[in-house]
């Protein structure tokens, strides 16, 4: 089994450095539009089509309950000070930007797919964040 949830940023006006001064968390992929990045042993240097700002929660929560990832990143966003939420809606907005929170989920043969918690589809929608999903089994 595994699980983890992403919290992306992206637009051509992204400034990385922004997203994490106010999350207060290093991204775990960023770059500007134009900007030149390694995308992996394979692939290479690429250069960014749009700027990036990617944080994935795969190597920082333990497990495999999908619901524990996504608590992580919406504590990030709405917990401790209620400005995180509000500095990000304004930079959606300045910097015309898009967000989104992607949950990858895979478990075995049979296993029932997780739900997100509509409290959770609700508070992500508040930023505004488009919420994907990847669901797969053995």
């Amino acid at each position: 089994m595994k699980a983890y949830a992403t919290l992306r940023f992206a637009g051509d006006k992204l400034e990385p450095r922004e997203i994490s001064d106010v999350l207060r968390v290093e991204p775990t992929r960023a770059y500007r539009k134009g900007e030149r990045y390694l995308a992996g042993p394979r692939t290479g240097e690429l250069t960014g089509r749009t700027g990036i700002w990617l944080f994935s929660t795969e190597n920082v929560v333990r497990g495999f309950d999908l619901d524990r990832h996504l608590s992580y990143l919406s504590n990030l966003i709405f917990e401790g000070e209620p400005s995180h939420a509000a500095a990000l809606r304004r930079l959606i907005v300045v910097r015309d930007l898009k967000a989104h929170v992607s949950c990858f989920w895979h478990g075995k043969a049979g296993a029932p797919t997780p739900c997100i918690p509509a409290p959770v589809i609700a508070a992500f929608m508040q930023l505004p964040a488009e919420i994907e999903t990847d669901f797969d089994t053995d």
